[in-house]
């Protein structure tokens, strides 16, 4: 009854046996990806947040900021979306993307971040204590 309520529980629950059951299916990802908002090093956030809010331009970028988080998450969701599509998706830059998980949070100052597991097709992996390298053919 709650698993379609975020947060709960239930919900959490459902999504990890999600994740489960793409490692039982595929293995483990090739890549985990966290992606968060640098909301205060894009101008065009800033020039949104501005003509949005009706804001003069001797608003500081953290001032805009703080009185409009919502605008800041709606316009970084954009910005992701389109980076994924276009970077991780079409292009392929590490390889051939088979599947992917994507999980949106938000940080205590309400922006968001994305957590991603990527499996990419006909990846190999050489790892040591250090690190784990990828590598495609």
């Amino acid at each position: 009854m709650l698993a379609p309520i975020r947060g709960t529980n239930q919900y959490w629950f459902h999504v990890k046996g999600e994740v489960k059951a793409m490692i039982a299916e595929y293995g483990s990802p090739t890549l985990f990806l966290t992606l968060s908002c640098a909301e205060y090093n894009f101008a065009d956030i800033a020039q949104c947040l501005r003509k949005v809010n009706n804001a003069p331009h001797s608003y500081s970028i953290s001032r805009l900021c703080t009185e409009d988080p919502v605008s800041i998450s709606r316009q970084f969701s954009y910005k992701f979306k389109d980076f994924f599509n276009k970077v991780i998706l079409q292009t392929g830059v590490q390889g051939k993307v088979e599947q992917y998980y994507v999980k949106k949070e938000y940080q205590m100052r309400v922006e968001p971040h994305y957590h991603i597991l990527l499996w990419i097709e006909n990846a190999r992996y050489r790892s040591s204590r250090r690190s784990l390298f990828f590598h495609t053919r």
